[in-house]
């Protein structure tokens, strides 16, 4: 212990006699440690820090998917989620859910948007987080009356003040009055957002896919095992409901994994790139290290050959690497923490999981691993270095002779070409996300978003029971909105694009044809008002687009799409094909005749090719939750705004109503890869500057070292150019050798990032030579100053003796 503290004495005091060194390297390493740690405890709230409930490693989320090539809604249909409920699965649970928009009615009549979902039965017993207070019960889901509500812990709190005689209370939506009958758990939170869960009965010969489903797995049960029972669970729905389920299979995925989505791979690219860039830094401080080495030359050779022993001497340079590496934490730790402050205000804070980054154990243990592993990193090749030389070696290194400087040299050269390899990764996979955030930012969503205001209104209670009340007062509506000063056009849909509402998926037979079970063809079903397309400026490309005579009692009108005509109206003039629809039986009386073709909407996501889909009119089947588009040319819409929510208290001041801007939705979808997109950036710029500032410092050091030979050469007769180009060479064959080394890597590096990111190619040319083009370039110039001041020098003040 007392040879450790004495060791950290003469590492400080060495240290302190050039600040400028410590100083650099302390720097080098934080920014490298603290890049590491900040993108670790984005990865550690989103992937590893575990979910609110117990065993969260048993939950599931399901979807289905069919293998032919249909369109589906990718949800079960209740049969799917009854029949996993066998308790000879190794299926512990599974339940379903609907996600529905709901007004809530305050004591004061004040109308409140929110986010409600009916759930089947044993849902919160799946996730196994108790309620606070109460629950559901099975008298209540075979009564008559209508569903018990449990509400979500935040809504106890805030609108009911923690009231503990809650549970049997009233509780008025504007849909619906009923009696609360549960408070869910603090921690529970699933789906995010949500506050109220009433509980809906299952139809155990329900076809339709409508539902988001859980399962939790038996302890112990492996999930090969629950999917080998769900293959075959889906086999014996296919031969009970074929036209359902042929050709379909459930989809599982861990419960984190269906929350987080696509910000899952974009972290782990992103952790992957900081920790090249820790290795890079490391590699820069290891240089700094080396140089550093050499010039201590003499006193290392007078040490050993007083009696120090080589080991002793490599641990005095570890004990310095460690010291360097340990302050480069801390500071790390502080450089961490603003970046992340600084990851939620650019956005991050919106995505799932990602609303508190805490610096946990599990962060602080990932921080500390990091500093051990960078120092080893930094003090390896030093320590390595040393011990492969003798005395008599390091008394001609502090003399500068060429045996010694060239076995330092040899060492600083190997880290600049991995340095040169691992910035060519680095600004290679900066290339990459900006490649496919670009790809996605420029493809047409087929619906212009700015300048275009949402809101969702319901037509539900009472008052709308009469299919012919929503459509006037919908109508009524819409008129109110076009007259309003500064709007363009108005209108309104049930599936508005790039939101997460679910469509429709049905089956379609086109007159004259007989349908073929084995082939079906099916479409997307979507309503939209008259006025829609004009609203959201999709192209109608040709035929009519809905009018106020498309109404209830006429004949029945579609208008379809460009995929829909590309599938199944190939050759064909759509204008007055009819056809029929349905799911799982095609309806006889769901007849309609086209009467127009609109281009292609991007409906999921910007990512996902659009598919056949047909729009029929509101008025014709007036659905009861709309939400309306309104198109203006304001650039300040916040008077807008106030304007439109008196025009719709006038009609019903019980429909609440809350604005998005399209724009924002749009953005909403590119966020993740935008985030990938600017931390990949800075990554690679940071990459870039190391490897600039290595080149810099390996080629400086190659000629101080010759500037005896250098002064003898301009002494004889070489011109300034000359010595320029001879110094540049060394530069040039680095740069070659560490191209070489990188482009391959960055190569196989691309093909696995690729599979990950939209529209990218791992041998696309332009990101791989650019690459390559911007870190050799800069790499080169970085050493222009070394080979300029070697061109200056003063052969006379060179030569001189001491």
């Amino acid at each position: 212990m007392g040879t450790l503290f004495q060791d950290l004495r003469f590492a400080l005091r060495n240290l302190r006699r050039t600040p400028a060194f410590p100083l650099a390297a302390i720097a080098t390493l934080a920014l490298g440690i603290g890049a590491t740690t900040a993108i670790f405890s984005t990865v550690n709230a989103a992937l590893l820090k575990p979910l609110p409930y117990p065993n969260p490693e048993d939950l599931y989320a399901l979807r289905t998917t069919l293998t032919d090539g249909r369109v589906t809604t990718g949800m079960l249909s209740p049969v799917e989620i009854i029949r996993l409920n066998d308790p000879n699965l190794s299926i512990m649970r599974a339940a379903g859910l609907q996600s529905i928009d709901a007004t809530l009615l305050r004591n004061d009549g004040t109308p409140l948007r929110t986010r409600v979902c009916a759930v089947s039965e044993g849902f919160f017993e799946l996730f196994g987080l108790p309620l606070t207070m109460g629950g559901f019960t099975k008298e209540q889901l075979t009564s008559n009356g209508p569903p018990l509500v449990v509400i979500s812990n935040r809504i106890w709190r805030e609108l009911y003040n923690s009231d503990p005689a809650i549970v049997g209370k009233p509780i008025r939506f504007a849909e619906i009055a009923t009696t609360i009958t549960g408070v869910a758990h603090r921690d529970f939170d699933t789906p995010h957002g949500v506050d109220f869960w009433f509980q809906q009965r299952l139809d155990p010969k329900g076809v339709n896919h409508s539902f988001e489903a859980f399962m939790r797995l038996k302890p112990g049960t492996t999930i090969e095992r629950a999917r080998g029972e769900m293959a075959s669970v889906m086999a014996g729905v296919a031969r009970d409901f074929p036209a359902s389920a042929v050709s379909r299979i459930y989809v599982v995925r861990p419960l984190v994994d269906s929350i987080v989505g696509d910000l899952g791979p974009i972290l782990i690219i992103v952790l992957s790139a900081t920790a090249l860039l820790l290795v890079l830094a490391c590699v820069n401080v290891t240089n700094l290290l080396l140089a550093r080495g050499a010039a201590r030359a003499r006193e290392m050779a007078v040490r050993v050959a007083l009696g120090a022993g080589r080991g002793r001497i490599v641990r005095q340079l570890l004990t310095e690497s460690a010291l360097l590496a340990t302050a480069g934490a801390v500071v790390g730790l502080l450089v961490a923490y603003a970046g992340v402050r600084a990851l939620l205000v650019i956005g991050a804070a919106k995505l799932p999981r990602l609303e508190a980054v805490a610096f946990d154990g599990r962060v602080l243990l990932f921080a500390l691993v990091a500093l051990i592993v960078s120092g080893v990193l930094v003090g390896f090749a030093p320590a390595l270095r040393l011990a492969a030389t003798d005395v008599k070696t390091l008394l001609n290194e502090s003399g500068r002779s060429a045996s010694g400087g060239r076995a330092t040299g040899r060492w600083l050269s190997v880290m600049t070409v991995a340095e040169i390899g691992l910035a060519i990764m680095l600004v290679a996979a900066a290339g990459w996300l900006i490649r496919g955030f670009q790809s996605l930012r420029a493809t047409d969503p087929g619906f212009r978003a700015e300048q275009r205001l949402l809101f969702d209104v319901g037509f539900n209670g009472p008052r709308y029971r009469e299919d012919a009340t929503v459509v006037a007062v919908s109508q009524d509506l819409l008129t109110r909105l076009r007259a309003l000063p500064g709007v363009n056009a108005a209108g309104a849909t049930i599936n508005f694009p790039l939101r997460p509402t679910p469509e429709n998926s049905l089956f379609v037979l086109l007159r004259g044809q007989s349908f073929d079970p084995a082939h079906p063809m099916n479409s997307r079903q979507r309503g939209v008002s008259p006025g829609l397309f004009d609203a959201l400026g999709i192209k109608l490309i040709s035929g009519r687009d809905f009018t106020a005579d498309d109404r209830q009692g006429t004949t029945p009108v579609a208008i379809v799409n460009r995929t829909f005509v590309r599938r199944y109206l190939d050759g064909v003039n759509p204008i007055g094909v009819q056809f029929m629809s349905g799911y799982p039986n095609i309806q006889p009386n769901s007849e309609v005749t086209v009467i127009g073709v609109v281009d292609d909407v991007r409906q999921r996501s910007l990512s996902d090719a659009p598919e056949p889909a047909f729009y029929t009119s509101h008025d014709q089947q007036p659905p009861r939750r709309q939400t309306v588009v309104v198109s203006t040319k304001l650039a300040d819409v916040a008077p807008l705004q106030s304007t439109i929510r008196e025009e719709v208290r006038k009609l019903d001041p019980q429909i609440a109503v809350e604005f998005e801007r399209a724009s924002d939705i749009v953005a909403s979808t590119i966020q993740r890869q935008q985030l990938g997109m600017t931390l990949m950036l800075l990554f690679g710029v940071t990459a870039v500057a190391l490897a600039a500032v290595g080149v810099y410092g390996v080629i400086a050091y190659a000629a101080s070292q010759r500037r005896g030979e250098v002064a003898t050469r301009l002494a004889l007769g070489a011109t300034p150019g000359d010595v320029f180009w001879l110094v540049l060479k060394q530069s040039r064959t680095l740069a070659i050798i560490g191209m070489a080394v990188g482009l391959p890597i960055a190569y196989i590096a691309g093909r696995i990032v690729s599979s990950r990111l939209y529209a990218v190619r791992a041998a696309d040319p332009w990101i791989l030579g650019g690459a390559t083009i911007i870190v050799v370039g800069i790499a080169l110039l970085a050493t222009m100053i070394p080979a300029y001041r070697s061109a200056r020098l003063d052969p006379a003040k060179v030569l001189r003796p001491d």
